[in-house]
């Protein structure tokens, strides 16, 4: 029967060997996300095997003729088929003894597949360390062989050891792959790797990726967030992923933060009214519209925000508070102050309304002593405002845990400002005088 199948096979024409490599589509690694770079792992062992032989060597040197090695590997590709079509791990093994004796006997390169054929067989067997000798002799007779980095770089990564992985990535985004899909699905996964052990390189590699695929705004984000954690500028690239596809609300809000927080209000308020022009509900988007507007020194507009949010909210407690801070601003004291009232009838123990009614005290101070030509320095009545100030930054901090290291500085930095004992000794009085500060009474 057997020899039945042998003439079978060798009466077969073969005029092209296929050979297929399997790419996988992967993602990059969840710490690409995480907050903190990973600390560089530790690996042992070395990456290539001591010892490359395997019991098959007995085979080498049986015969160079081509087409006994085609019947080997007729054979050996059949039972693959058979392995890969019925799903059971187990029937992987049948083709390994045939693709041994191929690639022990072929002078030529012809039948170098049968190295990719052994390392799947192995793999799909879950034996890992054979898996990796095959591939190993196979990169020493063929070292471009783009098949064999993969499947090297994926039983590495399969085994955590990233840095013996890197190398055969390395190799494979520069063979010549001329699918650009491929080619950046490799990059992605080399960014992924040296960010996975603290390599500043997946910057680099991160930029090949979007570069191949410039249409991927997610791809620019995420080189933006791996910008952050290496201590660069993320906003050229979160930008340039926002304008790639404006419609993405959470690229846009991750590009208006970043604008917002390095003080480029006006690209802050793009992307901010992108958000809100398509999610009229989001209140976040709201606020950091209206701060951008703060920003900018175009308070009115910025009130006219708020207001467009206590319409929408008329609870809404960070509107309110924000909306006595830029009044305190126009040094419109008497209406900043009935905003932090009204947020703080509505929540008692809201810290960032002490906070801001504190800083309503020190604007006022600042406003009318700067009015005085004649007098220098703090009067009498400006240290019992600031004693008004101080008063509020305590209750911030005892009342609100959130705020309480901020309330508790701005409280020990006014330490210089209020009365001394001379003071108070010369004055005798608790109460303000002064009619710029008349509306404190009111």
């Amino acid at each position: 029967m057997m020899k039945g199948v042998k003439m079978d096979l060798l009466r077969r024409v073969i005029v092209f060997v296929s050979l297929v490599v399997a790419f996988h589509v992967v993602s990059l690694p969840a710490q690409v996300e995480e907050p903190e770079l990973p600390a560089p792992e530790q690996e042992q062992a070395p990456c290539k095997p001591e010892n490359l032989s395997v019991p098959y060597d007995t085979l080498a040197g049986q015969t160079t003729d081509l087409e006994k090695i085609k019947v080997w590997y007729d054979f050996g590709r059949e039972y693959f088929k058979i392995a890969r079509y019925e799903k059971k791990p187990r029937k992987y093994a049948k083709p390994i003894p045939y693709f041994w004796r191929v690639v022990l006997n072929d002078p030529t390169g012809t039948f170098k597949v049968a190295y990719s054929r052994l390392v799947e067989s192995y793999m799909n067997m879950g034996a890992l360390d054979s898996a990796l000798i095959a591939a190993y002799r196979g990169l020493e007779k063929y070292p471009e062989y783009a098949t064999l980095h993969y499947f090297a770089g994926e039983i590495f990564r399969r085994q955590n050891r990233i840095r013996c992985a890197i190398p055969h990535y390395e190799a494979l985004v520069q063979s010549k792959i001329e699918d650009p899909k491929v080619l950046k699905n490799y990059w992605a996964v080399l960014a992924g790797m040296y960010f996975e052990i603290g390599d500043p390189r997946a910057i680099e590699a991160q930029q090949k990726v979007v570069a191949l695929d410039p249409a991927d705004a997610e791809a620019s984000a995420l080189l933006a967030r791996i910008m952050e954690r290496f201590g660069q500028d993320p906003l050229p690239a979160l930008e340039e992923a926002f304008l790639k596809d404006t419609t993405n609300i959470e690229n846009a809000r991750a590009y208006g933060r970043a604008a917002f927080d390095t003080g480029e209000y006006q690209k802050a308020l793009r992307a901010y009214r992108t958000i809100v022009n398509q999610n009229p509900e989001d209140m976040d988007a709201w606020m950091y519209l209206a701060r951008s507007y703060e920003g900018l020194d175009k308070l009115q507009k910025a009130i006219h925000i708020y207001r467009q949010i206590l319409t929408k909210q008329p609870t809404h407690l960070n509107a309110l508070v924000s909306l006595a801070s830029v009044y305190s601003r126009m040094h419109q004291f008497q209406k900043a102050r009935s905003y932090i009232r009204k947020a703080l009838k509505i929540d008692p123990n809201y810290g960032y309304a002490y906070l801001v009614m504190g800083q309503i005290y020190e604007d006022a101070v600042s406003y009318c002593s700067s009015r005085r030509k004649k007098k220098k320095g703090f009067t009498y009545d400006d240290k019992l405002v600031y004693e008004l100030a101080r008063a509020e930054y305590k209750k911030a901090a005892r009342r609100d845990p959130s705020v309480a290291t901020q309330a508790e500085k701005r409280y020990q930095d006014l330490a210089p400002f209020i009365r001394t004992k001379e003071d108070i000794h010369m004055h005798h009085r608790n109460t303000i005088k002064d009619p710029c500060y008349k509306w404190i009474q009111q």
